[in-house]
């Protein structure tokens, strides 16, 4: 199967690496990290075993790589505006495009270019952090479940596909027939953890959980988000804010994302991960007094208000 993957940053270039290592013929699709993977290739440590690709396909263009089976996009949601121009080059007839993207909103924006029942949302529970140029490391999850942006049997059926076809490259993988209840899964856990990282200026996890009231406040937060997918009408599983409680704290120095690209002065996908999903939230009006309160502060902090 050929596909490209736009955006090399850890995660595109975990899961490209891991859809190369089986077999696949993938193309990378980069900005600032072009010349030290076409020359030295790309290195990924990680608890799932490490990988080794001193020949990768790299280029600058999607134009560069003409029309592939299957498009995953890698990248950040505030680079959102470029799809105009990468994602036709890469459409044939029968090109399907994953997002692999954080939060709400960026299934719509591919909807924009391409006919919405080509569009696929896969949620990744991963700790990836790119180490140096052309080096992951892979700390933690990986997992990823797949459901159609239009729901529909035939959609259904590809999302099973996709889970495959990435299974197959030793990820453990889910099908689901509806896209808003998987964002909603993520959601729990990056709402909360990304966003406090995020207004407490940019700290790791390790540094969150020195402060009691820091896990205590991630609770209540997590707990008004499960309301709000239940308000929207899904309803997800018991034991996840517990769940995500567990493993977070075994993350140690990892810093999510967004607190990364605060720490680096980069843009931050607040839209995404906070803004579209609290509104769809207030649509179905869901109580979110803690969820409120941590927006405020990501808004104080972004200076956006």
């Amino acid at each position: 199967m050929k596909i490209a993957i736009l955006g090399a940053g850890a995660l595109g270039c975990y899961y490209g690496a891991r859809l190369q290592e089986s077999g696949q013929d993938v193309s990378f699709i980069v900005r600032s990290e072009y010349g030290y993977l076409k020359e030295h290739g790309l290195e990924v440590k990680s608890l799932h075993g490490d990988i080794s690709l001193p020949h990768v396909k790299v280029y600058r263009d999607s134009a560069e790589v003409g029309p592939v089976d299957l498009v995953v996009v890698a990248w950040k949601s505030t680079a959102n505006a470029g799809f105009a121009k990468a994602l036709p080059p890469l459409m044939g007839p029968d090109t399907v495009v994953v997002t692999l993207q954080n939060g709400m909103g960026n299934a719509e924006e591919i909807a924009r270019i391409i006919p919405a029942d080509r569009i696929y949302v896969g949620l990744c529970f991963i700790c990836a952090m790119r180490a140096e140029p052309g080096h992951v490391n892979h700390l933690e999850g990986g997992n990823i479940q797949f459901a159609p942006f239009v729901p529909s049997p035939e959609g259904s059926e590809k999302a099973r596909q996709l889970s495959d076809l990435f299974a197959n490259a030793g990820i453990k993988t889910r099908a689901f027939d509806a896209a808003e209840q998987i964002q909603w899964y993520k959601l729990v856990w990056n709402i909360p953890f990304n966003g406090l990282c995020l207004a407490l200026g940019g700290i790791s996890i390790a540094e969150l959980y020195q402060n009691p009231e820091n896990v205590a406040r991630a609770r209540r937060i997590m707990e008004e988000v499960v309301q709000a997918a239940k308000a929207r009408g899904y309803t997800l599983p018991d034991d996840l804010v517990e769940f995500h409680l567990s493993r977070t704290e075994s993350m140690g120095s990892f810093i999510p994302s967004s607190a990364v690209d605060y720490n680096a002065g980069r843009p931050i996908e607040y839209t995404a991960i906070w803004g579209d999903p609290l509104a769809k939230a207030h649509q179905a009006g869901a109580s979110l007094p803690e969820w409120e309160r941590l927006d405020r502060d990501i808004r104080k902090r972004l200076n956006m208000d």
